[in-house]
Protein backbone atom coordinates (compact mmCIF):
# COMPACT_ATOMS: atom_id res chain seq x y z
CA UNK A 1 0.00 0.00 0.00
CA UNK A 2 3.32 2.41 0.77
CA UNK A 3 4.28 2.03 -2.83
CA UNK A 4 1.62 3.38 -4.31
CA UNK A 5 2.73 6.98 -3.69
CA UNK A 6 6.15 6.67 -4.63
CA UNK A 7 5.26 5.10 -8.14
CA UNK A 8 3.32 8.51 -8.82
CA UNK A 9 5.74 10.52 -7.74
CA UNK A 10 8.68 8.94 -9.90
CA UNK A 11 5.80 9.17 -12.71
CA UNK A 12 5.26 12.85 -12.27
CA UNK A 13 9.04 13.74 -12.21
CA UNK A 14 9.59 12.07 -15.66
CA UNK A 15 6.68 14.04 -17.25
CA UNK A 16 8.25 17.41 -16.14
CA UNK A 17 11.69 16.27 -17.01
CA UNK A 18 9.94 15.20 -20.76
CA UNK A 19 8.57 18.44 -21.00
CA UNK A 20 11.92 20.61 -19.98
CA UNK A 21 13.76 18.39 -23.09
CA UNK A 22 10.93 19.37 -25.25
CA UNK A 23 11.33 23.38 -24.69
CA UNK A 24 14.63 23.00 -25.24
CA UNK A 25 14.53 21.87 -28.13
CA UNK A 26 11.93 24.31 -29.53
CA UNK A 27 14.50 27.11 -29.19
CA UNK A 28 16.73 25.53 -31.07
CA UNK A 29 14.46 26.00 -33.75
CA UNK A 30 13.70 29.52 -33.62
CA UNK A 31 13.48 32.02 -36.85
CA UNK A 32 16.64 34.14 -37.37
CA UNK A 33 16.57 37.86 -36.74
CA UNK A 34 15.88 39.84 -39.81
CA UNK A 35 18.30 42.77 -40.28
CA UNK A 36 17.71 46.42 -41.87
CA UNK A 37 14.61 48.18 -42.32
CA UNK A 38 11.73 47.53 -44.53
CA UNK A 39 11.54 49.60 -47.42
CA UNK A 40 9.77 50.13 -51.09
CA UNK A 41 11.41 51.52 -53.68
CA UNK A 42 11.08 52.45 -57.67
CA UNK A 43 13.46 53.08 -60.48
CA UNK A 44 13.73 57.13 -61.31
CA UNK A 45 12.12 57.99 -64.27
CA UNK A 46 11.72 61.46 -66.41
CA UNK A 47 8.74 62.88 -67.95
CA UNK A 48 6.42 65.31 -68.38
CA UNK A 49 4.81 67.66 -65.78
CA UNK A 50 2.70 70.72 -65.32
CA UNK A 51 1.53 73.17 -63.01
CA UNK A 52 -2.30 72.99 -62.41
CA UNK A 53 -4.25 74.81 -60.47
CA UNK A 54 -8.15 74.28 -59.80
CA UNK A 55 -11.10 76.94 -59.49
CA UNK A 56 -14.56 76.43 -59.26
CA UNK A 57 -17.47 78.82 -60.95
CA UNK A 58 -20.75 78.86 -62.67
CA UNK A 59 -21.95 78.83 -65.97
CA UNK A 60 -22.86 82.54 -67.47
CA UNK A 61 -24.63 84.80 -69.73
CA UNK A 62 -22.96 86.63 -72.32
CA UNK A 63 -25.36 89.62 -71.15
CA UNK A 64 -28.01 90.10 -68.37
CA UNK A 65 -30.61 92.61 -69.44
CA UNK A 66 -33.02 94.20 -66.85
CA UNK A 67 -35.99 95.20 -67.17
CA UNK A 68 -37.21 97.89 -65.35
CA UNK A 69 -40.47 98.61 -63.92
CA UNK A 70 -41.38 102.78 -65.63
CA UNK A 71 -44.04 103.64 -62.78
CA UNK A 72 -45.67 102.39 -59.80
CA UNK A 73 -48.36 99.73 -61.00
CA UNK A 74 -50.11 96.84 -60.11
CA UNK A 75 -49.46 93.87 -62.24
CA UNK A 76 -52.02 92.26 -63.98
CA UNK A 77 -50.84 88.79 -65.17
CA UNK A 78 -47.58 87.16 -65.62
CA UNK A 79 -46.74 85.68 -68.95
CA UNK A 80 -43.41 83.78 -68.51
CA UNK A 81 -41.13 81.95 -65.56
CA UNK A 82 -37.68 81.75 -64.80
CA UNK A 83 -35.77 79.09 -67.10
CA UNK A 84 -38.77 79.86 -70.46
CA UNK A 85 -36.61 80.80 -73.51
CA UNK A 86 -38.17 84.21 -74.95
CA UNK A 87 -37.27 86.10 -78.77
CA UNK A 88 -37.46 89.71 -78.56
CA UNK A 89 -40.95 91.85 -78.40
CA UNK A 90 -41.83 88.50 -76.81
CA UNK A 91 -44.68 89.34 -73.91
CA UNK A 92 -43.67 89.05 -70.13
CA UNK A 93 -46.56 90.30 -68.02
CA UNK A 94 -49.13 92.56 -68.22
CA UNK A 95 -50.14 96.13 -66.21
CA UNK A 96 -53.27 96.83 -64.90
CA UNK A 97 -53.53 100.60 -65.69
CA UNK A 98 -56.85 101.50 -63.85
CA UNK A 99 -55.09 102.50 -61.14
CA UNK A 100 -53.00 105.14 -63.31
CA UNK A 101 -56.24 106.05 -64.79
CA UNK A 102 -57.60 107.26 -61.67
CA UNK A 103 -54.72 108.67 -60.27
CA UNK A 104 -53.80 110.79 -63.16
CA UNK A 105 -56.77 111.71 -64.63
CA UNK A 106 -56.69 115.23 -64.82
CA UNK A 107 -52.85 115.51 -65.86
CA UNK A 108 -53.13 113.41 -68.57
CA UNK A 109 -55.82 114.94 -69.93
CA UNK A 110 -53.81 118.17 -69.91
CA UNK A 111 -50.90 115.77 -71.29
CA UNK A 112 -52.76 114.08 -73.94
CA UNK A 113 -53.58 117.71 -75.49
CA UNK A 114 -50.10 119.40 -75.16
CA UNK A 115 -48.68 116.49 -76.51
CA UNK A 116 -50.89 116.15 -79.65
CA UNK A 117 -50.07 119.90 -80.00
CA UNK A 118 -46.66 119.23 -79.93
CA UNK A 119 -46.27 116.10 -81.61
CA UNK A 120 -48.23 118.16 -84.48
CA UNK A 121 -45.42 121.25 -84.87
CA UNK A 122 -43.50 118.97 -85.09
CA UNK A 123 -44.56 117.29 -88.19
CA UNK A 124 -45.20 120.31 -89.64
CA UNK A 125 -41.82 121.76 -89.45
CA UNK A 126 -40.44 118.44 -90.31
CA UNK A 127 -42.51 117.95 -93.65
CA UNK A 128 -41.46 121.88 -94.29
CA UNK A 129 -37.94 121.05 -94.08
CA UNK A 130 -38.48 118.26 -96.44
CA UNK A 131 -40.15 119.96 -99.28
CA UNK A 132 -37.35 122.71 -99.08
CA UNK A 133 -34.88 119.87 -99.80
CA UNK A 134 -36.94 119.00 -102.86
CA UNK A 135 -36.55 122.86 -104.36
CA UNK A 136 -32.91 122.87 -103.08
CA UNK A 137 -31.97 120.04 -105.28
CA UNK A 138 -34.15 121.78 -108.56
CA UNK A 139 -32.10 124.99 -107.15
CA UNK A 140 -35.15 126.80 -106.18
CA UNK A 141 -33.67 127.79 -102.65
CA UNK A 142 -30.57 128.69 -100.83
CA UNK A 143 -28.74 126.40 -99.00
CA UNK A 144 -29.24 129.41 -95.74
CA UNK A 145 -33.34 128.64 -95.97
CA UNK A 146 -32.39 125.21 -96.04
CA UNK A 147 -30.52 125.28 -92.96
CA UNK A 148 -32.84 127.72 -91.33
CA UNK A 149 -35.50 124.89 -91.65
CA UNK A 150 -33.31 122.05 -90.45
CA UNK A 151 -32.52 123.81 -87.15
CA UNK A 152 -36.50 124.67 -86.82
CA UNK A 153 -37.47 121.10 -87.11
CA UNK A 154 -34.66 120.16 -84.79
CA UNK A 155 -35.56 123.30 -82.33
CA UNK A 156 -39.45 122.04 -82.50
CA UNK A 157 -38.60 118.25 -81.35
CA UNK A 158 -36.34 119.77 -78.61
CA UNK A 159 -39.19 121.71 -77.17
CA UNK A 160 -41.59 118.77 -77.33
CA UNK A 161 -39.14 116.39 -75.46
CA UNK A 162 -38.18 119.22 -72.67
CA UNK A 163 -42.25 120.04 -72.74
CA UNK A 164 -43.29 116.67 -72.41
CA UNK A 165 -40.52 115.70 -69.86
CA UNK A 166 -40.83 118.68 -67.15
CA UNK A 167 -44.76 117.39 -66.87
CA UNK A 168 -43.70 114.41 -65.67
CA UNK A 169 -46.07 111.60 -67.42
CA UNK A 170 -43.93 110.12 -70.44
CA UNK A 171 -44.60 106.83 -68.69
CA UNK A 172 -47.60 106.89 -67.46
CA UNK A 173 -48.49 107.60 -71.12
CA UNK A 174 -46.45 105.10 -72.33
CA UNK A 175 -47.31 102.50 -69.86
CA UNK A 176 -51.59 103.29 -70.48
CA UNK A 177 -50.86 103.05 -74.21
CA UNK A 178 -48.87 99.72 -74.37
CA UNK A 179 -49.85 97.74 -70.82
CA UNK A 180 -47.85 94.70 -71.97
CA UNK A 181 -44.31 94.76 -71.04
CA UNK A 182 -41.80 93.05 -73.49
CA UNK A 183 -38.75 91.15 -74.15
CA UNK A 184 -35.93 93.57 -74.73
CA UNK A 185 -33.81 90.89 -76.19
CA UNK A 186 -33.66 87.13 -77.22
CA UNK A 187 -32.87 84.88 -74.51
CA UNK A 188 -33.49 83.08 -71.43
CA UNK A 189 -35.88 84.13 -68.73
CA UNK A 190 -33.36 84.09 -65.92
CA UNK A 191 -35.15 85.62 -63.05
CA UNK A 192 -39.01 86.85 -62.51
CA UNK A 193 -39.55 89.08 -59.46
CA UNK A 194 -43.33 89.99 -60.49
CA UNK A 195 -46.63 88.59 -59.08
CA UNK A 196 -49.98 89.02 -60.47
CA UNK A 197 -51.80 91.13 -58.47
CA UNK A 198 -49.16 92.92 -56.59
CA UNK A 199 -47.86 96.66 -57.22
CA UNK A 200 -44.24 96.96 -58.18
CA UNK A 201 -42.01 100.13 -57.41
CA UNK A 202 -40.61 102.16 -60.42
CA UNK A 203 -37.50 101.57 -61.45
CA UNK A 204 -37.09 98.45 -59.98
CA UNK A 205 -36.27 95.71 -61.71
CA UNK A 206 -38.56 92.73 -62.59
CA UNK A 207 -37.38 90.18 -64.69
CA UNK A 208 -34.16 89.42 -66.32
CA UNK A 209 -33.52 88.06 -70.03
CA UNK A 210 -30.42 86.53 -69.84
CA UNK A 211 -28.70 86.03 -73.65
CA UNK A 212 -26.39 82.99 -74.29
CA UNK A 213 -24.75 84.02 -77.61
CA UNK A 214 -21.90 81.18 -76.71
CA UNK A 215 -21.81 79.84 -73.47
CA UNK A 216 -19.02 80.59 -70.58
CA UNK A 217 -17.70 79.71 -67.51
CA UNK A 218 -16.83 82.95 -65.23
CA UNK A 219 -14.35 82.09 -62.26
CA UNK A 220 -12.38 84.09 -59.71
CA UNK A 221 -8.76 84.13 -59.32
CA UNK A 222 -6.10 85.12 -56.90
CA UNK A 223 -3.15 87.70 -57.44
CA UNK A 224 -0.82 84.99 -57.58
CA UNK A 225 -2.32 82.91 -60.21
CA UNK A 226 -3.67 86.13 -62.13
CA UNK A 227 -0.65 87.00 -64.05
CA UNK A 228 -0.48 83.40 -65.22
CA UNK A 229 -2.95 83.58 -66.99
CA UNK A 230 -3.73 85.12 -70.51
CA UNK A 231 -6.53 85.71 -73.49
CA UNK A 232 -6.38 82.23 -75.41
CA UNK A 233 -4.91 80.16 -72.90
CA UNK A 234 -6.83 76.57 -73.06
CA UNK A 235 -8.73 75.47 -69.88
CA UNK A 236 -9.85 72.15 -69.08
CA UNK A 237 -13.41 72.90 -67.83
CA UNK A 238 -15.57 70.41 -65.85
CA UNK A 239 -19.55 70.72 -65.39
CA UNK A 240 -20.89 67.92 -62.87
CA UNK A 241 -24.43 68.62 -64.34
CA UNK A 242 -23.94 67.72 -68.14
CA UNK A 243 -21.54 64.59 -66.98
CA UNK A 244 -18.25 63.63 -65.52
CA UNK A 245 -15.98 64.41 -68.48
CA UNK A 246 -14.22 67.80 -69.26
CA UNK A 247 -14.18 70.40 -72.27
CA UNK A 248 -11.76 72.69 -73.49
CA UNK A 249 -12.46 76.33 -72.88
CA UNK A 250 -10.64 79.07 -73.73
CA UNK A 251 -9.44 82.73 -72.12
CA UNK A 252 -11.52 84.84 -73.69
CA UNK A 253 -10.84 87.93 -70.72
CA UNK A 254 -8.95 88.70 -67.92
CA UNK A 255 -9.88 91.08 -65.51
CA UNK A 256 -7.07 93.78 -65.21
CA UNK A 257 -8.88 94.82 -60.96
CA UNK A 258 -10.17 93.25 -58.57
CA UNK A 259 -13.72 92.50 -57.18
CA UNK A 260 -14.50 95.00 -54.94
CA UNK A 261 -16.40 92.17 -53.47
CA UNK A 262 -14.04 89.36 -53.48
CA UNK A 263 -10.86 90.95 -54.27
CA UNK A 264 -10.62 89.00 -56.30
CA UNK A 265 -9.85 89.01 -60.54
CA UNK A 266 -12.52 87.69 -62.61
CA UNK A 267 -11.61 85.51 -65.57
CA UNK A 268 -14.35 84.53 -68.44
CA UNK A 269 -13.79 81.28 -70.25
CA UNK A 270 -15.71 80.52 -73.37
CA UNK A 271 -16.85 76.87 -73.97
CA UNK A 272 -17.75 74.98 -76.98
CA UNK A 273 -20.55 77.16 -78.94
CA UNK A 274 -22.63 73.86 -79.25
CA UNK A 275 -22.39 73.21 -75.70
CA UNK A 276 -25.60 72.12 -74.29
CA UNK A 277 -25.44 74.14 -70.92
CA UNK A 278 -27.61 76.28 -68.51
CA UNK A 279 -26.88 79.51 -66.90
CA UNK A 280 -26.02 78.84 -62.65
CA UNK A 281 -24.71 75.48 -63.51
CA UNK A 282 -21.11 75.06 -61.34
CA UNK A 283 -18.36 74.42 -63.17
CA UNK A 284 -14.51 73.47 -62.72
CA UNK A 285 -11.12 75.05 -64.27
CA UNK A 286 -7.92 74.15 -64.68
CA UNK A 287 -5.38 76.14 -65.45
CA UNK A 288 -2.03 74.73 -66.44
CA UNK A 289 0.68 77.84 -66.10
CA UNK A 290 3.89 75.93 -66.34
CA UNK A 291 5.16 73.08 -67.70
CA UNK A 292 8.49 70.96 -68.26
CA UNK A 293 9.46 68.22 -70.86
CA UNK A 294 11.61 65.58 -70.48
CA UNK A 295 12.66 66.20 -67.19
CA UNK A 296 13.36 64.04 -63.61
CA UNK A 297 10.15 63.17 -61.64
CA UNK A 298 9.66 61.89 -58.59
CA UNK A 299 6.60 61.12 -56.39
CA UNK A 300 5.80 63.89 -54.16
CA UNK A 301 5.13 61.87 -51.17
CA UNK A 302 9.04 60.57 -51.31
CA UNK A 303 10.67 63.97 -50.66
CA UNK A 304 11.88 65.04 -46.71
CA UNK A 305 12.31 68.12 -45.53
CA UNK A 306 15.17 68.69 -42.46
CA UNK A 307 15.03 70.99 -40.34
CA UNK A 308 16.70 73.75 -41.80
CA UNK A 309 14.29 73.71 -44.44
CA UNK A 310 16.50 71.34 -47.18
CA UNK A 311 14.84 68.89 -48.94
CA UNK A 312 16.28 65.18 -49.12
CA UNK A 313 15.36 62.11 -50.88
CA UNK A 314 16.70 58.34 -50.19
CA UNK A 315 18.50 56.18 -53.04
CA UNK A 316 19.31 52.46 -52.51
CA UNK A 317 22.20 50.77 -53.38
CA UNK A 318 22.55 47.39 -52.41
CA UNK A 319 21.05 46.58 -49.02
CA UNK A 320 21.86 50.23 -47.75
CA UNK A 321 20.02 53.44 -48.32
CA UNK A 322 22.10 56.85 -48.84
CA UNK A 323 20.60 60.50 -48.23
CA UNK A 324 20.77 62.57 -51.69
CA UNK A 325 20.04 66.19 -51.54
CA UNK A 326 18.00 67.89 -53.72
CA UNK A 327 16.42 70.86 -55.19
CA UNK A 328 12.74 70.87 -56.86
CA UNK A 329 10.87 72.31 -59.22
CA UNK A 330 7.23 72.54 -60.82
CA UNK A 331 4.73 70.82 -58.30
CA UNK A 332 1.95 68.90 -59.76
CA UNK A 333 -0.92 66.74 -58.30
CA UNK A 334 1.37 63.37 -57.05
CA UNK A 335 4.73 64.40 -58.92
CA UNK A 336 7.72 67.07 -58.36
CA UNK A 337 10.33 68.04 -61.14
CA UNK A 338 13.92 67.26 -59.18
CA UNK A 339 16.07 69.99 -60.83
CA UNK A 340 19.26 68.70 -59.28
CA UNK A 341 20.42 65.94 -57.22
CA UNK A 342 18.67 62.75 -59.20
CA UNK A 343 19.27 61.97 -63.59
CA UNK A 344 17.13 59.17 -63.81
CA UNK A 345 17.33 55.25 -63.25
CA UNK A 346 17.92 55.44 -59.18
CA UNK A 347 16.56 53.12 -57.08
CA UNK A 348 14.59 55.85 -54.92
CA UNK A 349 12.88 54.84 -51.53
CA UNK A 350 9.16 55.34 -51.88
CA UNK A 351 8.20 54.19 -48.74
CA UNK A 352 9.80 53.64 -45.31
CA UNK A 353 11.67 56.63 -46.17
CA UNK A 354 11.08 58.32 -42.88
CA UNK A 355 12.87 55.65 -40.42
CA UNK A 356 16.19 56.00 -42.13
CA UNK A 357 19.22 57.56 -41.60
CA UNK A 358 22.42 57.76 -43.94
CA UNK A 359 24.35 54.48 -44.89
CA UNK A 360 21.02 52.43 -42.55
CA UNK A 361 20.95 48.84 -44.01
CA UNK A 362 17.67 48.35 -45.96
CA UNK A 363 15.65 45.27 -47.53
CA UNK A 364 13.62 45.89 -50.01
CA UNK A 365 10.42 44.37 -50.11
CA UNK A 366 9.42 45.38 -53.59
CA UNK A 367 12.80 43.98 -55.01
CA UNK A 368 10.47 42.09 -58.04
CA UNK A 369 8.92 45.25 -58.73
CA UNK A 370 12.21 47.46 -58.87
CA UNK A 371 13.87 44.43 -60.76
CA UNK A 372 11.02 44.11 -63.26
CA UNK A 373 11.06 48.24 -63.92
CA UNK A 374 14.83 48.07 -64.52
CA UNK A 375 14.69 45.83 -67.16
CA UNK A 376 11.60 47.19 -68.87
CA UNK A 377 13.38 50.26 -69.27
CA UNK A 378 15.94 48.30 -71.49
CA UNK A 379 18.77 48.25 -68.78
CA UNK A 380 19.74 45.43 -66.13
CA UNK A 381 19.13 45.18 -62.60
CA UNK A 382 23.11 45.46 -62.23
CA UNK A 383 23.29 48.82 -64.45
CA UNK A 384 20.06 50.28 -62.04
CA UNK A 385 22.39 49.91 -59.08
CA UNK A 386 25.47 51.53 -61.07
CA UNK A 387 23.15 54.48 -61.80
CA UNK A 388 22.22 54.76 -57.88
CA UNK A 389 25.60 54.18 -57.02
CA UNK A 390 26.62 56.99 -59.33
CA UNK A 391 23.96 59.25 -57.95
CA UNK A 392 25.18 58.80 -54.18
CA UNK A 393 29.10 59.73 -55.34
CA UNK A 394 27.24 62.66 -56.98
CA UNK A 395 25.50 63.20 -53.48
CA UNK A 396 29.27 62.59 -52.19
CA UNK A 397 30.71 65.39 -53.92
CA UNK A 398 28.26 68.03 -53.43
CA UNK A 399 28.02 67.37 -49.65
CA UNK A 400 31.27 67.76 -49.67
CA UNK A 401 31.53 70.80 -51.41
CA UNK A 402 28.82 72.21 -49.38
CA UNK A 403 29.50 70.92 -46.11
CA UNK A 404 25.90 68.93 -45.61
CA UNK A 405 25.22 65.71 -45.47
CA UNK A 406 28.87 64.26 -44.98
CA UNK A 407 27.98 60.65 -43.55
CA UNK A 408 25.76 60.14 -46.91
CA UNK A 409 28.79 60.84 -48.86
CA UNK A 410 30.97 58.42 -47.40
CA UNK A 411 28.38 56.13 -47.83
CA UNK A 412 28.14 56.49 -51.23
CA UNK A 413 32.24 56.36 -51.52
CA UNK A 414 32.03 53.11 -50.07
Amino acid sequence: MKKQPLFALLTAALLIGSLTACGQSGDTSAEPEVKGTAVEVQTVETGNIATQSTVTGSVTANRNVPVLSKVACKVKSVKVKAGDTVAAGDPLYTLDTSDLEDTYGSALTTYTSTRELLDEQVRQTQESYTNLQSLFELGAVSQNQLDQAKLGAMQAENTRKSTLTQMGLDDVWDVLNNPTVTAPISGTVSSVSVTAGVSVAPNTPTVVVSEIGRPQVVVNVSETLQPSISVGDAVDVSIPSIGSGTVQGTVASVASAVSQTSALYEVHIDLPKDLKVSIGMFAKAVFRTDSRVGTVLIPTEAILTGEDGHQFIYIVDGDTAYQVNITTGLVGETQTEITSGLHGGEQLVTRGQSYLNDGAPVRVTNATAAASAADGSGASSSAASSSASSSAAGAKNSAASSGAASGGAEGAKG
